[in-house]
């Protein structure tokens, strides 16, 4: 009876075993998504025979309630895979994710060199790292090949290059019908993180509305110009669709893949689609324009990491796994499925010509700062901001840097209101 007994306990042992490598994720990245995660799992399975990786996708704001109440219950599956602001947020939101400074610190060298401060700043909260970052999402600027070629134009190098060939090409196609640029301005996220800040940090500044320190930096001329630049796409030089003012991304694709625009952003995870369907390859990536001497930067939006909840039933195994992604191998992955790495000694030679760009070590990249993950009431001063601009363009005034140093007074109040609760 002892040994039946022994030998019963061995089996479940062995049994928990089994089912503490049988690991579950869940991301919003769809079927690329799933195919990345399946050929990391083969990768993985290979040097850890007997654990299984398996990834389920969902609609971004259902993945965010998903992942919320999962979390608050203790059923949250062993990995979180997303963007660096959706997996602050969850944790901002539930105090359930473990912190990953220690399983950062932990990687191998010939992976941790990979990792930038702002890869991992990107998905920190109150100092704490709570993802392991393995995909850059990275916007540079699109222009139409065709359009330029008609036009006898090149590849914009500074803002006055960008304002002289959409007016080229709103010129030549039809005023009306088509536009210079396209862009989505419906709220707050849209005109500012969309827009406001691609031109800012895309020409090489490092803040758009607050620094570090939770100073105003909006009157500061490198980013004031850039800044009023963009209001007056709107406002003066009608260079975007009147109706920008309420487009979402789903809008501003439709003028971009219906012929209708003839600059626009371009992601990383855009390429995929655009190198193959409409636009069709038919565009031209590069940094965003200057506001100096020379081009600006591409523009490094989110950062993509894995989180694991701090009571994980598999913890340690969801962890080391965290940790693998930002191996060669699995960053191959990562670039085959959808486009985007950490990393630069993978294997690019079946990289498209739209995406090798985004790849290009000589290519400046300048990182979101991040503020949300620094201050919690940074969305309200953004909200803010937002309807002082949206006031400018409804009401342009005759006055732009008057303007812009009043609404700088404007949100140094809000700060101070803001900061004390």
């Amino acid at each position: 009876m002892r040994r039946w007994l022994t030998t019963l306990a061995v089996l479940m042992l062995s049994v928990g075993s089994v089912r503490a490598q049988d690991l579950v994720m869940w991301h919003d990245k769809g079927d690329d998504g799933v195919r990345m995660v399946e050929r990391m799992a083969e990768l993985y399975r290979a040097e850890n025979p007997g654990v299984r990786v398996r990834s389920l996708s969902f609609p971004t704001e259902q993945w965010i309630s998903r992942s919320i109440a999962a979390l608050n219950t203790n059923t949250a599956p062993d990995l979180l895979f997303n963007d660096n602001s959706r997996i602050v947020l969850v944790q901002q939101t539930t105090r359930r994710l473990a912190p990953m400074d220690e399983a950062i610190a932990a990687l191998p060298e010939a992976d941790r060199r990979h990792l930038t401060a702002s890869d991992i700043a990107a998905g920190s909260l109150d100092g704490r790292a709570y993802m392991v970052p393995f995909q850059r999402v990275i916007t540079g600027w699109g222009v139409r090949r065709s359009w330029l070629e008609a036009a006898g134009e090149r590849f914009p190098q500074n803002w006055e290059d960008t304002l002289r060939i959409a007016r080229a090409f709103q010129a030549r196609e039809g005023g009306g019908r088509v536009f210079g640029m396209a862009m989505q301005g419906g709220n707050a996220p849209s005109f500012l993180g969309a827009g406001v800040d691609l031109l800012v940090l895309g020409s090489g500044q490092p803040h758009a509305l607050i620094n570090e320190a939770a100073e105003v930096v909006i009157d500061r001329p490198e980013v004031a110009r850039p800044t009023i630049e963009y209001v007056k796409l709107y406002a003066t030089y009608r260079l975007v669709s009147p109706e920008t003012v309420n487009h979402g991304f789903t809008d501003m694709y439709q003028l971009i893949e219906g012929g209708r625009a003839g600059m626009f952003r371009v992601g990383n995870w855009n390429v995929a689609k655009w190198d193959r369907e409409p636009p069709a390859g038919d565009y031209v990536v590069g940094p965003y324009p200057g506001f100096g001497q020379g081009p600006g930067a591409m523009f490094v939006g989110s950062v993509r990491g894995m989180a694991v909840p701090a009571a994980g039933r598999n913890r340690d195994a969801a962890i080391r796994f965290a940790r693998f992604v930002v191996s060669r191998g699995a960053q191959q992955a990562s670039l085959d499925h959808m486009g985007g790495v950490v990393r630069a000694d993978v294997d690019t030679s079946n990289v498209t010509p739209s995406l090798r760009p985004f790849l290009d070590e000589n290519v400046r990249l300048q990182t979101d700062d991040f503020m949300a993950s620094r201050y919690a009431w940074y969305p309200q001063l953004r909200e803010a901001y937002y309807r002082e601009l949206i006031a400018a363009v409804n009401r342009p005034p005759a006055d732009w840097d008057a303007w812009i140093a009043a609404t700088a007074v404007k949100m140094r109040a809000e700060v101070a209101r803001l900061r004390r609760g």
